[in-house]
């Protein structure tokens, strides 16, 4: 599956514009019967160099506009993301005037084509396309700070995770080392996909598994949900609320055995931040490398998180059961499947 800024071309400069729009108007050839008169001929050729220059340039900004994501219909993960970002109204108004520097070159063509159909000269024929030419490159050059900014949303936003938004989503929380990825090598169908996250040097993990009929996403987040939310500065806490619009449920992953150097004490701290992060998102609990853990530990573990579902997830114990609590901690999802962009 593909997220919807991956698809996204490689955004041209103003200058890029202009340099192909004029090597367009010196390589058009048209042929002419050797009888027409020298006039006509020029006729026919500045407008044949004036339609092909108006395609390079109108048409390429027309398929710029077309190739941005529809923001209207984006999934909110997306949308939220693309305004931390780049801004949703910094980019709406970008498109806009690229739109219209569009419709403005259009409208300089159909004059210079008025202007060749009535030039007397071949001379005044010719003078009519440069000047279309000279005006077309002054409006994409106009507009060079819209192009610089749509390639640069598009630069940030084409390695966004491809998570499905229309799938239940489960998001693995819990220090490093507590085995959130063991747990979801273990349990998807395929080779978990590997992307960058915005405003992180980390990366996503996103799996998927069959839990009975149903095909759920799962999402691991190394370096991201594990350290505590206060030692978050304020980007990295709004692309947690981000991460938040995807998830319809939170795995929390708890080391019994505190091998991994944080105490249960700790480790509940770390659920509790997460919980307040969250709020209305349900939060299921799991003490893993239970296997590895004393019975002091596990009877810390049960007094600080309740009963919790015991897992051993390098050893393949407990899986089954995790699939379970999950598939029943989701339920039927409130609400229509979202089914805009970003499927």
């Amino acid at each position: 599956m593909k997220q919807p800024f991956e698809t996204m071309p490689t955004v041209l400069t103003a200058d890029e514009i202009v340099g192909k729009m004029l090597r367009e108007s010196d390589k058009v050839e048209v042929e002419l019967p050797q009888r027409l008169p020298a006039i006509m001929k020029a006729k026919r050729r500045e407008s044949s160099r004036v339609r092909a220059c108006e395609r390079v340039s109108a048409g390429y900004l027309e398929s710029l506009v077309r190739s941005v994501p529809t923001i209207e219909r984006l999934h909110p993960f997306y949308r939220e993301i693309l305004e931390l970002q780049s801004g949703v109204a910094d980019v709406r108004s970008a498109l806009g005037r690229i739109s219209r520097a569009a419709r403005v070159i259009h409208e300089v063509a159909k004059d210079a084509s008025r202007r060749i159909r009535s030039a007397s000269t071949p001379q005044e024929a010719g003078k009519a396309r440069r000047a279309f030419l000279g005006r077309a490159a002054s409006i994409i050059r106009d507009a060079r700070g819209d192009l610089e900014l749509i390639a640069a949303m598009r630069e940030k936003m084409k390695d966004l995770p491809a998570a499905d938004p229309s799938i239940p989503t489960v998001v693995l929380a819990g220090y490093p080392g507590v085995g959130k990825s063991t747990i979801l090598r273990s349990i998807s169908r395929a080779r978990p996909e590997v992307r960058p996250y915005p405003f992180t040097t980390k990366e996503l993990m996103i799996g998927h598994t069959l839990i009975g009929r149903r095909l759920v996403q799962v999402v691991d987040t190394p370096g991201i949900l594990d350290r505590p939310i206060e030692e978050m500065n304020h980007t990295e806490r709004l692309s947690i609320t981000a991460l938040g619009r995807l998830a319809n449920l939170i795995a929390f992953i708890v080391d019994a055995s505190e091998a991994n150097g944080f105490s249960l004490e700790s480790q509940q701290s770390l659920r509790s931040g997460i919980s307040a992060a969250f709020p209305g998102l349900k939060i299921l609990t799991f003490l893993n490398k239970a296997d590895a853990a004393g019975k002091e530990q596990l009877d810390r573990a049960t007094a600080l998180f309740g009963e919790c579902d015991l897992m051993a997830a390098a050893k393949g114990e407990g899986l089954e059961a995790f699939k379970k609590r999950v598939l029943d901690a989701l339920g039927p999802l409130e609400g229509p499947e979202w089914r805009g962009e970003g499927i």
